[in-house]
């Protein structure tokens, strides 16, 4: 532990004395987390206390030839962790080792062993950090400072994209804390590329492609009455969604009504007129068809109000690719907090994905409110008919029989 220390210190020490504002991306900062993920995956993988202490000291050098020269960085690395390592005496075996796994992660030659694999995943763990797409920014900025000529926003955000595609962690722990996260920094990433190709289109195509809007709009604004003010969506949305609760709640009352009273009415049949079947000849039939219209009118008016059971998750992918409302409580009640509150925020800087969500929110409260109107005009046909039927037979079973 007293040499971990003594490698923390070194690092550190190394960054307050030597200039780095231009290290956006590679500073120590993403030392600091390259170590922290590092000592993580190692725990959850059971490294021996040796195993454990060597990959520490690795993680904290990884890094560190950013400082001295962006272009021979691995180069840089290994020499300042063979002088760090020379310094303190360390057994010769192990500085090799060390020396060989970083040699080998900064290259991205496949893992000879489990050291490597950890240091490989916990270098790369930014590909799953939420601040991922700010992170490649200052990759990009970084990049450009140090190397000519600058790469061009399209060019790099493919590389990226190439990159997380072709990427893949190896170990097990690695794959469980952080794939998740991977995938839906894949998923932003291809948003960007469509907005960068939209950017890079040739002028000539952009004139015509703005041209052709500027058409559209005349003809919309002429066959239309467009929604313009930020009241008339919220009026619009809120007046939708009240009228639908309404509607519901008349609906679920219409279904009580129903199954009060035909529970009311096979009460009274089988308490009050049952006992008069021996004394009334042919009665078992009208009776028997009260019942059964009655027990069908209910089972329609039951489904009608009974919830239905969502599975309340959904996969990062549909929500940005529109496929699901993250409004209903149906669609993310047995969600991680972390996922549900990061889709938030997304949902809430992007318009049009808001406004996909609000809309399909208004389209499945409409489609259960429909729904709830079939079984309901089902069950009042059944009750109505059936009340009719029964009646009738009554009286052809009192009076003519």
């Amino acid at each position: 532990m007293e040499l971990l220390n003594q490698a923390e210190d070194y690092i550190k020490e190394l960054y307050a004395t030597h200039p780095h504002e231009l290290l956006l991306f590679h500073n120590l900062n993403y030392t600091n987390k390259v170590v922290k993920c590092a000592r993580e995956i190692a725990v959850k993988e059971n490294f021996s206390a040796e195993d454990l202490h060597m990959t520490i000291l690795a993680s904290w050098f990884l890094n560190i030839g950013y400082l001295f020269d962006f272009v021979g960085h691995i180069k840089q690395s290994l020499k300042t962790t063979n002088k760090f390592l020379t310094e303190i005496n360390y057994p010769e075996n192990k500085k090799e080792f060390i020396l060989n796994a970083i040699e080998n992660v900064l290259k991205n030659y496949k893992p000879d062993n489990e050291i490597q694999k950890v240091l490989s995943d916990a270098n790369n763990a930014i590909f799953a950090s939420e601040e991922f797409v700010l992170w490649v920014k200052y990759h990009r900025q970084e990049r450009n400072y140090f190397v000519k000529p600058k790469i061009t926003k399209r060019n790099f955000w493919q590389n990226i994209n190439n990159l997380l595609n072709e990427h893949e962690f190896y170990t097990r722990s690695a794959k469980e804390m952080f794939q998740k996260g991977k995938n839906e920094n894949i998923e932003k990433i291809k948003l960007f590329l469509s907005e960068q190709l939209n950017e890079e289109l040739p002028k000539n195509n952009q004139m015509i492609i703005h041209e052709l809007q500027a058409e559209i709009e005349k003809i919309n604004q002429k066959v239309e009455k467009r929604i313009t003010s930020a009241r008339g969506y919220d009026s619009l949305y809120r007046i939708t969604a009240r009228n639908q609760i309404n509607l519901s709640g008349i609906a679920d009352n219409k279904a009580h009504i129903l199954i009060t009273l035909n529970t009311l009415i096979i009460s009274a049949v089988i308490t009050f007129v049952y006992s008069q079947i021996s004394d009334v000849q042919y009665i078992e039939i009208p009776v028997l068809l009260t019942v059964v219209s009655s027990l069908f009118a209910i089972g329609f008016a039951v489904i009608a109000t009974r919830p239905h059971i969502l599975p309340g998750q959904f996969k990062m992918k549909d929500f940005y690719e529109k496929k699901t409302n993250l409004i209903f409580y149906g669609n993310f009640y047995n969600m991680n907090y972390d996922e549900y509150d990061r889709a938030v925020r997304d949902m809430l800087k992007d318009q049009e994905l808001l406004f996909s969500n609000l809309n399909r929110d208004q389209y499945e409260l409409g489609k259960i409110l429909g729904r709830k109107f079939r079984l309901l005009h089902y069950s009042y046909t059944i009750f109505l008919y059936g009340f009719i039927i029964s009646a009738l037979s009554f009286l052809i079973v009192l009076f003519l029989i």
